[in-house]
């Protein structure tokens, strides 16, 4: 990356192959105009962030734009040095403080409001107008978790957020692997999400996602947030684990009557229940699912097998990272009469993950539990909220291992086949 005052460029170390070149390109400029409910916004920060398609996902997560502005009295606002690739408009809530330091996927300052695509020189203008609502509500603690969980640490440990219901921002699909070098990247992406219904769709989900403000009595509050059809969920973690989980809760924000913009909108009570954590020694939850091709399957009618169950999806780039050492898997035990290999696939449809089974030739058994937007029961059987998730069952029925990744696979399952 350069970035000077003659301009800025953005590249990995793999696009310099066979063209060892940088070509800085001069910067942009935005002027625009912050207002909510036809109203200007004074003294309303405002935030960029850089949107990095020209390069892989790893590298995204690594760069960061910290430039912020403020509006004037009209709400006026400008940025200079604009990269001259897409970005990210925000708007900056200061009480974000912790728990945005402590979830990093979010933004540090504030949340997404508008993609802008910024050409090399260019002064764009824009406006950012919004009519939301300030939505409120209470968190309450199950039975079980009374005295376990204190809520005055939700803030800082607590991953939450108000998502378009029925969208699942995880979901995406990847730029494919002919698009090699930066331009064709940033122009694959750019296509996807202005001229496809599903890249149209994550794009508005996105910037209609709002953070969540948890109060130490347990009330929360999110600021500006568009009418629409929302669900509240969200993640407890200690230790780098889900120990909790809220039932989500799912509701309606209407447009605000005339003259009660303000008025907030009280959504009730979301309740905090205990995550299922299976471990060694566990019975495996028994579960009835359609392969790809419709037929069903019970994990029960395995007994007696080592059973390796792997749930995934296409849009998940470390599941698909797996699939090497799942294949590699297979073709050291998938003859063993004793062994069976059961992949649970949660895209939003069977098309995606029969065509990744066909193109990569896999030849396990697939089995589709559809797990876009929460339908998928048996990941919530055995605690998965987070994939790829894979786990060794043994002949009884009960559960060998978890967490099974990389080359730790192989090993448990030559280890599980070794012994009587």
């Amino acid at each position: 990356m350069i970035a000077s005052d003659q301009g800025f460029c953005l590249a990995q170390s793999r696009d310099l192959t066979n063209r060892p070149v940088l070509v800085v390109q001069p910067w942009g400029r935005i002027e625009g105009v912050r207002t909510d409910h036809d109203r200007p916004l004074p003294n309303h920060r405002l935030s960029l962030d850089i949107i990095g398609r020209c390069v892989d996902p790893p590298i995204q997560n690594l760069i960061d734009l910290d430039d912020q502005a403020s509006t004037d009295s009209r709400g006026r606002f400008h940025f200079e040095h604009v990269p001259p690739i897409d970005v990210w408009m925000q708007d900056v809530h200061t009480w974000l403080g912790a728990a945005a330091s402590n979830h990093p996927s979010w933004s540090t300052s504030g949340f997404n409001l508008q993609e802008i695509d910024m050409q090399p020189g260019e002064t764009k203008q824009v406006e950012i107008a919004t009519h939301g609502r300030t939505v409120v509500g209470q968190i309450e603690l199950g039975q079980s978790l009374a005295g376990i969980i204190d809520l005055k640490s939700l803030d800082g440990s607590f991953g939450r957020g108000l998502s378009i219901d029925g969208v699942n921002l995880a979901k995406q699909s990847w730029v494919p692997a002919e698009f090699d070098n930066a331009d064709q990247r940033a122009q694959w992406y750019h296509d996807w999400y202005k001229n496809t219904e599903a890249g149209r769709q994550r794009l508005s989900a996105i910037s209609k996602w709002r953070p969540v403000m948890i109060r130490a009595d347990g009330s929360f509050i999110s600021e500006m947030v568009e009418p629409g059809k929302y669900v509240f969920s969200g993640n407890l973690f200690h230790n780098g684990r889900i120990v909790a989980f809220l039932n989500e809760l799912h509701f309606v924000v209407p447009p605000a009557a005339a003259g009660n913009d303000d008025a907030p909108l009280d959504v009730g009570k979301a309740t905090f229940k205990p995550s299922i954590i299976l471990k060694a020694g566990d019975l495996a939850p028994d579960f009835t699912a359609p392969t790809l091709g419709g037929q069903p399957i019970k994990l029960s009618d395995f007994r007696g097998k080592y059973v390796l169950l792997d749930f995934w999806a296409t849009w998940c780039g470390p599941c698909v990272a797996e699939t090497p050492n799942l294949k590699a898997t297979y073709d050291a035990f998938g003859k063993n009469v004793r062994f069976v290999m059961i992949s649970l696939s949660s895209d939003s449809d069977r098309a995606a993950p029969a065509k990744f089974v066909k193109v990569n030739g896999i030849a396990w058994t697939q089995v589709f539990v559809d797990g876009y937007g929460g339908k998928d029961m048996v990941a919530q059987k055995y605690g998965v909220y987070g994939i790829p998730a894979i786990f060794l069952i043994g002949p009884d029925g009960k559960v060998l291992a978890t967490d099974l990744r990389g080359p730790k696979m192989m090993s448990a399952v030559a280890a599980a086949l070794a012994s009587k």
